[in-house]
């Protein structure tokens, strides 16, 4: 990996750290459902403006593209939108210590797929670091 892949993973990373530490906080103060709703309203009125400014390349980009590229974009936010819907009803349920490792085993799920549908390579480093990190976090959140 160069450099800026690094940087932008490991910044990533913290910013997703830190959103499960305030999407603890907030469900302090309000049911699951409430702060999934008023986050995807927070984003929303977040992205107005990049979406405007980038409306005509996108826009351009999706005339472009393949006919699928619509239907997996439309997949891809509906599964994410329902991961954090469940996610947040799961945080409001447990701690935040446990939740937060176990949601972190989606990669397993990712390597499964897109071996079966994608045909990336199967090997077993792959195999066995990616277990290996689902399982090190299973037991971190016992």
């Amino acid at each position: 990996m160069d450099l800026a892949t690094i940087i932008f993973l490991i910044l990533g990373v913290v910013c997703w750290g830190m959103g499960a530490f305030f999407d603890k906080m907030t469900l302090k103060y309000m049911d699951p459902a409430s702060a999934f709703y008023l986050r995807t309203l927070v984003m929303l009125a977040l992205f107005i403006p990049f979406l405007a400014w980038k409306y005509f390349p996108t826009r351009q980009a999706l005339l472009n593209a393949n006919k699928f590229a619509l239907v997996f974009v439309l997949s891809g936010a509906v599964v994410t939108m329902c991961g954090v819907f469940f996610y947040l009803k799961a945080m409001s349920g447990g701690e935040a210590s446990r939740i937060v490792p176990l949601s972190s085993t989606y990669p397993f799920v990712t390597f499964l797929m897109v071996y079966f549908f994608l045909g990336e390579s199967f090997t077993l480093n792959k195999l066995l670091g990616t277990l290996l990190i689902s399982g090190g976090i299973y037991f971190i959140s016992k």
